[in-house]
């Protein structure tokens, strides 16, 4: 008798080929009892027979007692697989099927588990971490579904706690998304200065990922720190010169909510010099600069440099915009005069 020894996921596959006797009869048969790691014995657990010499293969299920036969087949070699009820493969054994009575071939799972471990102790360890990751895993989806679930329900600081107690179970990008609904969780609950720390854990453990600025930024500006505010957004718009546009316009906007009326014009221009197309950077701009228009000697406005030019492109790219009639209105203001050729071209009937 010799033995293989290999693992395969988390069950343990082992191969053992046994042969002995002088052929007395054409047929044989299979006859064992099954026990599991736990001591217990395996009901209706598929036996998968596969003959090796030839194409054969043949299936029965261990009884109630965990006792399994199969008679009937020709002799060889063959290989006997066991499988638990859901059909995922636990082990097998190579054995010769000879004449007359069943062969017993059992399988005691504690004994080759023993053995194999015995045999090749780095591949028992390394099942030993695989079952011990999947524990984990399954522990950290539970946690993090019923934080999303509470996230879900407003219940913003449960759901934040939740995301914490998952944290120790998570690595690598399971980390950054536990991490991620964290921070946001303690910001929607107005936990500013939890979501803070939390944003800069996640940021040390991915420190090139600008969304993450962004939301930092989004957060300091909730707690009315502006200049912590603008740096990560500038951070964010470093780091993704593609979405620049969108880092400098939530700058503009917080500016602009600030007060801050010459910072805020500054962003939204950054804004359209990241995007040419982005219509309402157009606008915001405009109206920041609408603070610095003056009255000329003539009773005029007289607005900042860039105003009209900003609020005529907000309405060339977005003539029916949700700003269309406040630009309209401003240009008036302005000129003296109504504005009538950003008018929505009517589509030409086909």
């Amino acid at each position: 008798m010799y033995r293989i020894g290999t693992w395969v996921g988390l069950g343990i596959l082992l191969a053992v080929w046994a042969g002995s006797g002088v052929a007395r009869a054409q047929t044989g048969g299979l006859t064992g009892h099954v026990t599991l790691q736990d001591g217990t014995s395996c009901v209706k657990c598929p036996i998968i027979i596969e003959r090796q010499s030839v194409k054969g293969h043949y299936e029965t299920k261990t009884d109630k007692k965990g006792n399994y036969v199969y008679v009937g087949l020709p002799l060889d070699n063959y290989k006997i697989t066991l499988q638990d009820p859901t059909g995922k493969t636990l082990f097998f054994l190579g054995h010769h099927v000879g004449i007359g009575d069943p062969t017993e071939v059992n399988f005691d799972m504690p004994k080759e588990v023993a053995q194999a471990q015995k045999e090749n102790p780095a591949a028992a360890q390394a099942k030993q971490q695989e079952e011990k990751n999947q524990k984990e895993f399954t522990s950290l989806k539970q946690i993090f579904d019923q934080g999303v679930a509470l996230n879900n329900q407003k219940q913003y600081a449960e759901a934040a706690a939740m995301f914490q107690k998952a944290e120790p179970l998570a690595k690598d990008k399971n980390l950054l998304a536990v991490l991620e609904n964290e921070a946001a969780a303690y910001s929607n609950a107005k936990m500013y200065d939890q979501a803070v720390a939390t944003y800069q854990k996640l940021i040390t453990a991915n420190p090139n990922e600008a969304a993450f600025h962004n939301e930092l930024g989004t957060t300091y500006a909730n707690m009315g720190k502006i200049p912590e505010a603008q740096a990560e957004f500038q951070k964010a718009a470093d780091l993704n010169p593609a979405g620049a546009a969108q880092a400098y316009f939530n700058l503009g906007a917080i500016m602009s909510n600030a007060g801050k009326m010459d910072e805020a014009a500054d962003a939204f221009k950054k804004a359209t010099v990241a995007d040419p197309k982005y219509a309402d950077a157009y606008f915001l701009e405009a109206q920041a600069l609408m603070g610095k228009a003056t009255m000329g000697a003539d009773g005029k406005m007289v607005p900042a440099p860039g105003t009209l030019e900003a609020l005529q492109t907000y309405l060339q790219l977005d003539p029916n915009g949700k700003y269309a009639a406040t630009a309209q209105g401003m240009i008036q203001s302005i000129t003296g005069q109504v504005q009538t050729e950003f008018k929505a071209q009517k589509k030409k009937k086909s």
